[in-house]
């Protein structure tokens, strides 16, 4: 991997002020956001224009400032060329454009709306994690057009991981290492195991309180904490595409292939060997986390063994925590910890992405 220089993020610059807002995307994060932006929308000027979800879209009257989603599946069928053209006809660089969906049809939109001076905040993780090339593109496009492409939530929920780490780099510091958790769901299952929890009971419970995906195997794969770090290397200005990151599995090779229902049945298997795994850290006063590094170009996600009294050995719940070293923070790292999941921290983290803009 060739670490090259650095991506030129846009310098903020004073702007007209964004008032309209439009949300795809309507479940857990993207309703709580519209309940927000109803609470404390009229203060900070924001109005939302309109939502929809994968069917429908829902346009509001200006005059509403409480915002319901009563009529949502009453409402015409949606239509991207549609909303891209509703949206494109406000005045250039005052609507701000929310992908709370997941959907990879939705992040392929972007170089739709920013061509049209339409912002795009998301803590949706599909666009940044493409090829290098169109992430580049992606961000250049952005710039070109003079509007923002913001994604705090990429990493760490509502923490502001990304943020910090752009203003060092925009003040001159060179980062020099990242490392810590970004996963609430693998913080909460090896802290659950610290309890003396067994590994497929405690997978079984995080995905039954939502901290893990319907089938858990999505997080066990170690892929949400690799796409977070591409993120964060790619901010850092490497260049560096999926397949260079080293990341360890959780999933059994037994049950890589099997369905869901099957792979939740056949774990318990597979507990005794986690048991043994967690007793000899336990033996040196340790226990272990799943962390991830980004040191000299290159990074390294999976199980780590660490010392009990320290702060990742202290984690629980749904807490992340990331230390950052560069140079001015060298001898005593930035770190920076809080709950890394949940829709009330990620629906603010977006509110104050848009507010910035």
């Amino acid at each position: 991997m060739t670490q090259l220089k650095a991506i030129k993020h846009p310098t903020p610059q004073k702007a007209e002020k964004v008032k309209k807002l439009f949300i795809a995307g309507v479940g857990a994060v993207g309703n709580t956001l519209l309940t927000q932006v109803s609470k404390y929308g009229s203060e900070r000027s924001l109005r939302v224009l309109g939502v929809c979800n994968r069917k429908h879209t829902l346009w509001y009257d200006r005059k509403q400032s409480n915002y319901s989603l009563k009529n949502l599946l009453q409402s015409p069928a949606k239509s991207w060329d549609e909303i891209i053209e509703k949206l494109a006809a406000y005045e250039k660089g005052s609507v701000v454009f929310v992908d709370s969906t997941g959907s990879s049809e939705v992040a392929d939109l972007y170089p739709s709306f920013l061509k049209n001076k339409i912002h795009v905040v998301t803590p949706s993780k599909l666009a940044n994690t493409q090829s290098q090339e169109k992430f580049d593109l992606l961000h250049h496009s952005a710039a070109e057009n003079g509007v923002q492409f913001l994604y705090e939530t990429n990493v760490g929920a509502g923490l502001p991981l990304i943020h910090a780490i752009k203003n060092l780099q925009y003040t001159g510091d060179k980062i020099i290492e990242i490392s810590g958790v970004v996963s609430g769901t693998m913080t909460y299952l090896f802290s659950e195991l610290d309890k003396g929890k067994s590994f497929s009971e405690s997978v079984i419970k995080a995905r039954a309180l939502g901290y893990a995906e319907p089938d858990p195997r999505d997080d066990l794969s170690g892929e949400d904490v690799a796409r977070k770090f591409l993120i964060l290397a790619r901010i850092c200005g490497l260049y560096i595409e999926r397949d260079e990151l080293v990341v360890e599995s959780l999933i059994p090779d037994e049950l890589q292939s099997v369905d869901s229902a099957t792979f939740l049945e056949e774990l318990h298997k597979f507990d005794a060997s986690w048991k043994s795994r967690l007793n000899e850290a336990n033996k040196q006063n340790r226990t272990l986390r799943y962390t991830g590094t980004l040191k000299e170009g290159k990074i390294n996600i999976g199980i780590e063994s660490v010392p009990k009294s320290s702060s990742i050995g202290q984690l629980t719940g749904t807490n992340n925590i990331l230390s950052i070293k560069s140079r001015r923070y060298f001898d005593q790292p930035l770190i920076i910890q809080g709950p890394g999941a949940g829709k009330e921290v990620t629906a603010a983290g977006i509110l104050a992405d848009i507010i910035s803009i």
